[in-house]
């Protein structure tokens, strides 16, 4: 063992090079595309410049996820007759009529309807999503789940205000949401991370795609897209498809408040993770690849510096001078990701366990590479897809 600056090898200078040309990448141009932060405080918008809003419930015969659901959206603090809420129901328990109409009792601004048991349309929830729009009667539509819950009393006002003249007067308003209760830290990791690909997009001024349990869009142009008609042979798309259509740099706004990201609550977290995914991979293939193309550039890159670093190490010893420098880069690089990815899973509301980061990092492409096959099994003539049950 011993330390010189000389006989080594030209394989260790090769590795070193790599290992620290993926190094810099990775803390730049890597870092800088996943740091997903709050850049300043919410402007507060007076009453009267706040936008009417029409929130559309998708349910689906869950009686249950209302009763909870709907005196969180209706105690909302938005200005009185300027807010309407309207459950579509995809069924026809009674059940679900009879909390609505319960609630309406209260609540004059509450109104429910339902996709016919007879209506033989490809994507229900996408017919359910345009009966909603038919029926709202205010100016800007904000679509979510029965299985959501809000995460304060100002999620309605958080997600209108970048409507507003003093919000930048915007069409379409992208909100974040989460699973609630994944206890794998794999899934979570794997969560943030699909978030913060498409959330770092529109950021960064390419925005298409967003989430179905917190989105806003203005009224009027759903009509002039002529609502699902780009994907009407889809189940699925009314989040990304849909949305990549009707987006642009100047159109679009992230409200990332903590106030007003939305909490998916399910009996199954896991599966219904999962099947989201399958989903979402699914009609991926229709949407831009560039912010994809580069987490998965960012992970060939992390197998790039490893297995430069195992090689350089391997042909340095016994001279620990160049092995040195392949360690001193483990904690230059690891520990900056590792920052970085707690603070945007942070900002999503979601907890990351940092001593995995590490190794979620580098092996998350195994869990995408599964959902890619599983979606490759799929009828892909008219990219139709029924989930197995």
């Amino acid at each position: 063992m011993y330390f010189a600056f000389n006989n080594i090898l030209p394989i260790v200078w090769i590795c070193l090079g790599v290992a620290i040309g993926a190094v810099i990448f990775l803390l730049t141009v890597y870092r800088r595309f996943t740091k997903i932060r709050r850049t300043k405080e919410e402007k507060e918008v007076a009453d009267d410049e706040l936008p009417g809003v029409s929130v559309i419930i998708y349910a689906r015969d869950n009686a249950a996820d209302l009763r909870v659901m709907l005196p969180e959206i209706l105690s909302q603090e938005y200005p009185k007759g300027k807010m309407e809420v309207i459950v579509v129901n995809d069924g026809s328990v009674e059940e679900v009529t009879d909390t609505v109409n319960y609630l309406g009792q209260e609540h004059r601004n509450l109104y429910i309807t339902f996709v016919p048991d007879e209506a033989h349309n490809l994507s229900r929830k996408k017919l359910a999503i345009s009966l909603g729009i038919k029926a709202a009667k205010k100016e800007v539509v904000v679509l979510t789940t029965a299985e959501c819950r809000p995460s304060s009393v100002l999620w309605l006002r958080r997600m209108a205000a970048p409507f507003s003249k003093e919000g930048g007067n915007h069409d379409v308003v992208l909100g974040t949401a989460k699973i609630g209760n994944l206890s794998n830290p794999m899934l979570r990791f794997d969560e943030v991370a699909r978030l913060t690909t498409w959330l770092s997009a529109a950021l960064h001024g390419h925005p298409y795609r967003g989430t179905g349990f917190n989105l806003a869009y203005r009224r009027d142009l759903f009509f002039e897209a002529k609502g699902f008609s780009r994907s009407l042979n889809l189940h699925y798309g009314d989040d990304d498809i849909f949305v990549n259509q009707i987006t642009n740099r100047d159109n679009t706004s992230v409200v990332l408040s903590p106030e007003a990201i939305m909490t998916a609550c399910f009996q199954r977290p896991k599966a219904a993770y999962r099947d989201l995914r399958l989903r979402h991979c699914f009609t991926q293939r229709r949407l831009p690849k560039s912010a994809r193309r580069m987490m998965g550039a960012a992970t060939l890159a992390m197998w790039l510096w490893l297995a430069a670093t195992a090689v350089g190490i391997v042909f340095s010893l016994p001279n620990w001078f160049p092995a040195s420098l392949f360690i001193a880069l483990i904690p230059a690089l690891w520990i900056p990701l590792t920052i970085n990815w707690l603070k945007t899973g942070r900002t999503l509301g979601i907890r990351l366990s940092s001593p995995l980061l590490w190794w979620e990092m580098l092996w998350r492409w195994l869990p995408d590479l599964r959902c890619r096959l599983s979606c490759g099994s799929s009828d892909r003539r008219n990219f139709t897809w029924h989930p197995k049950k």
